[in-house]
């Protein structure tokens, strides 16, 4: 994921612009003609090409990932990273957006114990008497009524103390549900509790106090819904597995300050660590074990990303051995130790991620990277000769935009076979340790990457081409790719692994509008035109596709978006011809502008085409990124089909309709039997897919 400065630029762009004054043009219909051609076929389209990016966690811009969208967890630094007291103020900073932090009934009465710490470097330890109650709690957390919840604390501390454990959801004596715990022990000793809930609220507290003569000491602490799914939210994770997204990225920013083997063993005692790529605390709850079985749970594979940042080649080496090796190595064996004994074989590795990136930590250059994948490859195929190794790349339009060029070469421009080159540099000279090449793009709403400054710049435009922004960075691309093969023949074997894409809206705007959605149409459309370059693919993030709070979940418009390609369109992508050919580009040709708009030659509806598997059925979809209904022809070349089609169609009141957890859909997706006719009109601002059955 990009650079935090890089962010805020976009992000303090998109907070200020109001798509609603956006610049309207009205597209005029044209006579716009369809010929599909059903002889003319593409490599398929995979479950691949719908996968999904996620990492732990992120700054306040980006939102809820791992750790507050897909894990259970309720409370907050639950193994006490930092002090327990009455200070508002966090140090080290977390600029994750919302911090339930854990305070003393007693300031007085509560220390933190660095001398004999259960995990981390510290616990609090409390003082306790016969005559008041004195702890600690936390407040602002959700809960339900008539909902159960359970948990488990870690405890230490003298005999007589008697220690209560307190769900509270009111001031009255009967909004509460309380568990005592005694006798303790000197030894630090987990004990399960659970608790009733009686009625919703959003600002509950969890209360742990004592009583008696003495202290006692907190090494860990946890609260879950009783129907956590292995610790993860079972409605995010009905949802996510509805998507069928065939495969998860798991890696990001963080990566390259993450070591491994935090993450793995007792939950408890995995330390809590400073994570110095988004500033924040990662409590290593959501691991290897707890990754893999979440990929298990939605039905999808996942893909493992290394550490090269400030990692070593033998660390991640031990890591592929912990995942895939026998019960005979030594990493094999602490896996089964660690209640696992059969082999995960995760089959796809991620060789660092966005290496390139001056904000990545541990970056290095082009020319040290290359070797430095060259021993991670080397490392990882001696533990495991089977997996595939995803390098990280950044084609030329990629290293512009992200102002690496300019940072390495002095020149806004990346150009091939120059330092700037990340991927090129990467194909040329460590094509024999890649099987898949990562690319990642962002791009803006409001905003183009303007060549000749360098920098973005307010780009007020209509519908139809900002709603193209994604597309062409995916033309880009594939224009990149296409001079790679021509000055690197042997690179022609090595696909691309999109692992991460979007708008930089995702993280301002978490429910996506209609009109951002049918951006993320487009790009799908212009991925499916592409399949002999692109072979997978890395929606960002997983939960981006989701309108969620704390005890719910719904599919945003993303969702939809995702579910019903995924569900309804074809797998044999074929030829689409049209009469009416992409207007020339605006812009000069560099960065995100290819030399050729994407879109394909039905302007301005953008239409893609595939036959199911067994090529029964035709399927096309067809997006319409106007404020206009559009007219077209579908000529089927002589193809017989029956007179019934099957039409689903994404549509909202306007192009900022979205869909909010607790609010009543503002874009529906809607299922109908039309008659089988050669015009077609298309609604206005839609995202539709018609299904054929030929004869």
């Amino acid at each position: 994921m990009s650079n935090l400065k890089h962010i805020s630029i976009i992000v303090f762009g998109l907070i200020a612009f109001n798509w609603c004054n956006a610049q309207k043009t009205a597209i005029e219909p044209k006579l716009i003609v369809a010929k599909i051609k059903l002889d003319s076929t593409r490599d398929p389209i995979t479950k691949y090409l719908y996968g999904q990016f996620i990492e732990n966690l992120g700054n306040k811009d980006v939102g809820n990932l791992v750790d507050d969208g897909l894990w259970a967890e309720m409370l907050d630094d639950r193994k006490f990273f930092y002090p327990v007291d009455l200070n508002e103020k966090l140090n080290p900073v977390n600029t994750r957006a919302t911090i339930n932090q854990w305070k003393p009934t007693n300031p007085v009465a509560v220390v933190m114990d660095s001398i004999h710490p259960y995990v981390g470097v510290s616990s609090p330890k409390i003082s306790t008497s016969n005559e008041i109650l004195q702890g600690i709690y936390q407040s602002g957390i959700s809960v339900v009524a008539n909902k159960n919840y359970v948990g488990r604390i870690v405890l230490s501390g003298s005999s007589n103390v008697k220690v209560t454990v307190s769900l509270v959801w009111g001031e009255g004596p009967n909004q509460k549900s309380a568990v005592t715990i005694e006798p303790l022990e000197n030894n630090y000793k987990k004990h399960n509790f659970s608790f009733s809930c009686k009625e919703n609220s959003a600002n509950a507290k969890l209360e742990i106090t004592g009583l008696g003569n003495g202290t006692f000491s907190i090494g860990a602490v946890s609260l879950m819904p009783e129907d956590n799914i292995d610790g993860f939210r079972p409605e995010v994770i009905k949802l996510l597995k509805g998507l069928n997204s065939g495969i998860y990225r798991w890696g990001g920013n963080f990566i390259s300050g993450y070591d491994w083997r935090d993450g793995v063993g007792d939950l408890d005692q995995r330390p809590p660590r400073y994570e110095y790529a988004w500033e924040a605390v990662e409590d290593n709850d959501v691991g290897t074990h707890e990754m893999i079985r979440f990929a298990e749970l939605i039905g999808v594979e996942l893909s493992l990303t290394v550490n090269t940042g400030f990692g070593d080649a033998y660390s991640a080496a031990r890591w592929v051995e912990y995942v895939n090796g026998p019960t005979n190595t030594p990493m094999g064996k602490l896996r089964a130790e660690n209640g696992h004994p059969k082999p995960f074989n995760i089959k796809f590795w991620c060789v660092g991620n966005e290496s390139y990136g001056h904000w990545q930590l541990g970056q290095i250059s082009l020319k040290n990277h290359i070797i430095k994948h060259k021993m991670f490859a080397e490392k990882m195929y001696e533990v495991d000769p089977s997996i595939k190794l995803i390098a990280s790349g950044a084609s030329i339009e990629e290293m512009t935009i992200t102002g690496n060029a300019l940072k390495t070469t002095g020149k806004v421009l990346a150009e091939y076979g120059t330092p700037s080159d990340w991927t090129g540099g990467m194909l040329l000279n460590a094509k024999n340790n890649i099987d898949f090449m990562s690319e990642h793009f962002y791009c803006s709403v409001d905003k183009r990457f303007d060549i000749t400054v360098g920098d973005y710049v307010d780009a007020n435009e209509p519908l139809v081409d900002w709603t193209r922004r994604p597309a062409n960075r995916i033309r880009a691309k594939a224009e990149n790719y296409k001079e790679y093969h021509k000055r690197i023949p042997a690179s022609k074997k090595i696909p691309v692994y999109l692992d991460e894409w979007a708008y930089y809206t995702n993280w301002v705007h978490p429910t996506p509008t209609l009109g951002v959605t049918i951006g993320y149409a487009r790009a799908l459309n212009e991925i499916f035109r592409n399949t002999d370059l692109i072979k997978m693919s890395g929606f960002t993030f997983a939960t981006s596709c989701l309108s969620f709070n704390d005890v719910d979940a719904t599919y945003n418009t993303t969702g939809l978006l995702f579910k019903l390609y995924q569900s309804q369109f074809g797998t044999i992508p074929v030829q689409v011809a049209g009469n009416t050919p992409q207007p020339q580009p605006k812009w000069p040709v560099g960065g995100g502008q290819p030399k050729i708009n994407a879109g394909g030659d039905t302007y301005p509806l953008d239409i893609v085409a595939a036959l199911t598997s067994d090529k029964k059925t035709l399927t096309i979809a067809i997006v319409n990124p106007t404020e206009t209904n559009q007219e077209i022809t579908i000529d089927l070349n002589g193809v017989k089909t029956s007179n019934k089609v099957t039409k689903w169609t994404i549509l909202g009141n306007s192009v900022m309709a979205k869909n909010v957890i607790g609010k009543e859909a503002e874009v529906t997706l809607k299922e109908n039997t039309i008659r089988k006719e050669k015009k077609i009109l298309v609604g206005a601002s839609s995202i539709n897919i018609y299904k054929y059955t030929i004869l």
